[in-house]
This record gives structure tokens, C-alpha cells and sequence, in this order.
């Protein structure tokens, strides 16, 4: 009906385990091209309308002979300290590393170590093991220390925490030569690595080359503690400091402003309240003004990057882009939350490229006449990628969109409902540099939206440079047969990642008209295809999964099968 026809292998007569053999390596011959009867079986449509013949998945490729290197030498390590961790073995061990590696692959070496131990030996993961390894690896020339992989290993005890930490600040006056610093936790309540006041006071004297420091989800951080990273009578500080993540830890807006004004060089801080820190230093309270300060200080701030998301009240009204034109004209990315008023200030914003606006203050907010002139001016046609949270999406404002935004190469929309108010056939697409599309319509797994195919169809039509597609949606119209219409009118050659599932799914149940069918289809028309997902929403069975899984390892296809219960991909899901 829609003149595309899924190349699938026959079923198995039997399930027994003979039968299964068989019919994998029927897979393996058809796909790697050894078998004649593969050039009867075609892929009817395209783009030219032709034929062409099943096209295999990239292969698996073997690993690079330095990081299998590194991998073996961080496996001998680990073997090695977990065997017999003496002081007399460490030393010698250090010796011989320093000996033959080279600073650059001892820190590498150290990142894997701590990887493989967390990881692979999570209840080996003691303070005294870490404690060994960061002494047997730890050069005084490293550049970077990463030590949020210990996150891996779990909860752990107190006193665990304490133990690292002391280690950790005895090693520190030995990294002069420090310029990035990972410290971040994956979100758990207790677990390494742990960043106390100490740690920092140890930062602050001996890492003035400090240019990273990551301090994300990591509840030992306090404003206190962020005080000594600046330069006093008996400490350098880290004045060349460009990065700071602080997102989930014990800093306030307050603190963040103190930063933007006693580190000059910044230009990404990770913080979701930066908006609001922006206005505490735009206000100039006492603490920032010298006593003999009269004028108002002009602010000349390096940041590139705005975020100001988490705060689910404040917009971002005149004031904040009258400072951050004044102040950051450097701007490139801004995160904030709108209304269609304050949308018609961003054009003054001349170097801005990513912008995400959420349309929710309290309360929801229309797309007005303001975003839409916003778009269809310079800044919409400047944009490099965009993000767009509502309520409602109008058909009218997707299509505004295409037309004007010429250069986008990622676009993101999420709302709670789509509105076809006008026809897409009669409208152009002109973002044929995209590369990434996200679309999540619904508020939860349970609303439908009949017009996601619509909006989707359009959105890939003549954009051959697509290599990530999000469908998150629940619609009657997402069936196999759509998905062969979509790859018969585009079939997206640059694809690398495809997921469809449901928004905001909880349950793991089959909730998408998808079947094994589609997943074969997609894997034979879109060749460089990486990430395939999330088949737990499909309409496919367990075996059946087993089944393509065991084809992928027959074949060595570079191919991920995503079938999971979260649907948390990426960041963009848990929006």
C-alpha cells in the first residue's frame, strides 16, 4: 500500500536450539552478502523511486591499539592492588608506570583503573584501595583528574567519604600543573567522590590553573566551601577559571553571583538559577560595591552560556536582557522561561545561536505574534538550534519555523498537545541542514495526538542530513505502515539514532503499532544506523528481541538495541 516492503528473514520451524543456530546463520549470510537469493530481495521507493538492494549496518570495529593498551595496563593495575595492596608493592609499581608511561597516559590509565574498579568490583571499592591507585597513578604533571566514575561504586559509608577526601587533599599540592577537575556524583545520596569545604580550601592553594571544575550532584559542596576558591593574602585562587558546574549541590544563586564577579574569565557556568544570579549582581548589593563605590558598576562578563530553567516563576523579562546586552554580549546559548512579550527583546542578543524557551511561568503561556516576528526576523534566522516547551503547538508555528529557520541543525519540540489549524502540503521546508529532531507531544503516555504523523512527515520531508530522530508520541497513525511511507519519501542515509516511544512512558507495555517487522526495515534502509529503540513500547515480544540481538553479535553490526524499561535517553527525556 505505501510501496515499501520490509526485507525479513523466514521464521524458524522449531525452537529448539538446532533450528535457532540455523536460522542466525541464515541471518548472518543474507546480511554480510554471501548469499545470491539476497539480490531478489529489494527495498521498493526511495528517494529516486528505484530499487536498491538490503543495506547492512556498519560493523563493529575493533578497538584502537592505545586504548586497548591503556585498558590492559589498567586491568594489570587494578589485578595487581586488589591482590596484595602493601606499601612495598605500591612503590614499586609507581616506579615502574612513571618509568615507562608518560604523564598524558598515566591520567588516562588512572580515569579507566578507577572505571573498571567502580564498576566491575563495586563492593572491592574501599577507601583504602582508592586511596592506593590514586597514589600509585597520581603525576605531578597530570592536567586533568576525573574522579566522578567512584559514583559507579554506590552508596558508601561515611567515614569512606572522609578517608578519599583526606587522601585526595594530601595528593592535591602535587598537581600544580591541574586544569580540570571533575568531582560530580550521578545524583545518589552518598557517594564518591564527596567534595567537602577541605577539598576546595586545597583547590584553592594549589590549583591556580584551574580552567574546569565540576562539582555537579555533589551534597558536600557548600557556599563556605566555594569561598576558597578565591585568591586571598595566603592563596592564589583560581582566578583563570572558565568552567564551573554547580547544578544540585549546596550553592544559591547568591554565590553564583559572587563568582561572575570575582572570576572574571567565566563563560560557562552549569546552573540552572543563572537568571536569577545575573539579577542579584545586576542589582549591586552592598557586598559586591567597595564603600568608596558611588557609580554603579559595569559588569563585562565572558559568559556564553545562560540557563535560567530551574526558577519555574520567573521570566525573563526586559531587565535581564538589558544586562545581558550590557554586560554578556557574548551570549551564544540561553535557556529561559517566557512569555510572547519577552520574546521580541532576544534580537537584541547579536551572537545568540542556541535558544530554548519555555512558555510556562506558573502558569502556561501561548506562542503569540511577538515569537512568531521574532522567528521570521534575523534572530530566528541566525539559530542554530532550538528548543521550544508549550502547551499547544500549532501547525502554523511548525511550519513558520521551517520556512524561516534555514539553519538549524537541531530542533526540539515538546508540548502537551499539537493543533493542525493549518495544512502542511502547502507549506515549504527549508532546514535541510537538520540533523537532530525531537518530537514529544502528550503530557503523559496516555494522550493521544493525531497529528504527530502530519508534523512529522513534514519535518523530514527533503532533510537528508537527519541523524537523530526522537518520536516520543502516542498516536494510532504511528504503525509499520507509516514508518515505510516516512523512509519511502526520505530515507534518511545519515541516520544514526531512531527512537519512538511514548511521552513520559512509566509502564512497560507495548503502547506503538511498531513490530519486529519495522525494526528490520529500519535497520536495512538506513545504513549508518547506531541506536535503534525503545522496543519495549513496541508491539514485539521478548524472543523476538533475543532474536535481533543475537543477529547483531552474529554479524558484528555497530548497532545498539535499546529495550528498557526508563525511557531517560538523554537529558531531553526528562524535560
Amino acid at each position: 500500500m505505501y510501496g515499501v516492503k520490509a526485507y525479513l528473514p523466514p521464521r524458524p520451524h522449531s525452537e529448539d536450539d538446532e533450528s535457532l543456530e540455523r536460522h542466525r546463520q541464515w541471518l548472518a549470510l543474507h546480511w554480510m552478502n554471501k548469499d545470491p537469493e539476497l539480490d531478489k530481495c529489494v527495498l521498493e521507493g526511495g528517494r529516486g523511486g528505484g530499487h536498491s538492494k538490503a543495506i547492512m549496518p556498519p560493523l563493529l570495529q575493533p578497538r584502537q591499539l592505545l586504548w586497548s593498551s591503556i585498558s590492559a595496563t589498567s586491568s594489570m593495575v587494578l589485578t595487581q592492588v586488589l591482590t596484595m595492596p602493601d606499601h612495598a608493592k605500591e612503590a614499586k609499581i609507581r616506579l615502574l608506570l612513571h618509568q615507562v608511561l608518560p604523564p598524558i597516559l598515566l591520567q588516562n590509565v588512572l580515569n579507566c583503573v578507577l572505571h573498571q574498579l567502580a564498576v566491575h568490583h563495586p563492593l572491592s571499592t574501599s577507601p583504602s584501595i582508592i586511596s592506593c591507585l590514586l597514589r600509585i597513578l597520581a603525576h605531578p604533571n597530570i592536567t586533568k583528574l576525573q574522579l566522578s566514575d567512584l559514583s559507579f561504586a554506590g552508596t558508601v559509608e561515611l567515614e569512606a567519604l572522609d578517608k578519599v577526601e583526606s587522601t585526595l587533599i594530601q595528593l592535591l599540592p602535587s598537581f600544580g600543573c591541574l586544569t580540570h577537575l571533575d568531582l560530580s556524583t550521578h545524583g545518589q545520596k552518598v557517594t564518591l567522590p564527596s567534595c567537602s569545604s577541605g577539598v576546595l580550601e586545597a583547590v584553592g592553594h594549589c590549583c591556580p590553573k584551574l580552567l574546569l571544575l565540576n562539582l555537579n550532584h555533589n551534597n558536600r559542596v557548600t557556599s563556605e566551601g566555594l569561598l576558597h576558591l578565591y585568591p586571598g593574602e595566603q592563596r592564589p585562587g583560581c582566578l583563570k577559571l572558565e568552567q564551573i558546574f554547580i547544578q544540585d549541590c549546596g550553592a544559591e544563586p547568591e554565590d553564583v553571583a559572587m563568582l561572575l564577579h570575582f572570576f572574571p574569565a567565566l563563560r560557562l557556568v552549569g546552573f540552572r538559577e543563572l537568571g536569577t544570579s545575573l539579577q542579584i549582581l545586576h542589582s549591586q548589593p552592598r557586598w559586591f560595591r567597595g564603600k568608596r563605590r558611588r557609580r554603579p558598576h559595569h559588569y563585562r562578563l565572558q559568559l556564553t552560556h545562560v540557563d535560567n530553567t530551574l526558577s519555574r516563576v520567573q521570566r525573563c523579562d526586559g531587565e535581564i536582557v538589558d544586562f545581558l546586552v550590557e554586560s554578556c554580549p557574548d551570549v551564544e546559548n540561553l535557556k529561559i522561561r517566557v512569555c510572547d512579550e519577552d520574546v521580541g527583546q532576544l534580537d537584541r542578543l547579536g551572537q545568540l545561536q542556541h535558544l530554548e524557551l519555555r512558555f510556562y511561568t506558573g502558569i502556561h503561556h501561548p506562542i503569540g505574534t511577538t515569537t512568531v516576528n521574532y522567528l521570521t526576523g534575523p534572530g530566528g534566522a541566525g539559530l542554530v538550534s532550538l528548543t521550544i516547551f508549550c502547551h499547544r503547538l500549532h501547525a502554523y508555528h511548525v511550519a513558520t519555523i521551517a520556512k524561516s529557520c534555514p539553519n538549524l541543525i537541531k530542533l526540539y519540540f515538546y508540548a502537551n498537545m499539537a493543533v493542525a489549524d493549518v495544512s502542511l502540503s502547502s507549506h515549504i521546508n527549508n532546514m535541510q541542514k537538520l540533523e537532530v529532531l525531537s518530537l514529544r507531544l502528550g503530557h503523559d503516555e496516555l494522550t493521544m495526538s493525531p497529528t504527530a504523523c502530519d508534523l512529522l512527515l513534514f519535518l523530514v520531508k527533503g532533510v537528508h542530513h537527519l541523524q537523530e530522530l526522537y518520536l516520543l508520541v502516542r498516536s494510532l497513525g504511528v504503525t509499520h505502515n507509516f514508518i515505510a511511507a516516512l523512509l519511502a519519501t526520505n530515507s534518511l542515509p545519515s541516520l544514526k539514532v531512531f527512537i519512538a516511544d511514548a511521552p513520559r512512558r512509566t509502564l512497560a507495555a507495548p503502547m506503538l503499532e511498531l513490530n519486529i517487522e519495522t525494526a528490520y526495515l529500519i535497520i536495512n534502509t538506513c545504513p549508518n544506523l547506531q541506536i535503534l529503540g525503545n522496543l519495549i513500547c513496541w508491539n514485539i515480544t521478548p524472543e523476538e528481541v533475543a532474536e535481533l540481538q543475537a543477529m547483531k553479535r552474529l554479524c558484528n553490526f555497530d548497532l545498539t538495541i535499546l529495550y528498557k524499561h526508563s525511557n531517560k535517553i538523554n537529558d531531553k527525556f526528562t524535560n
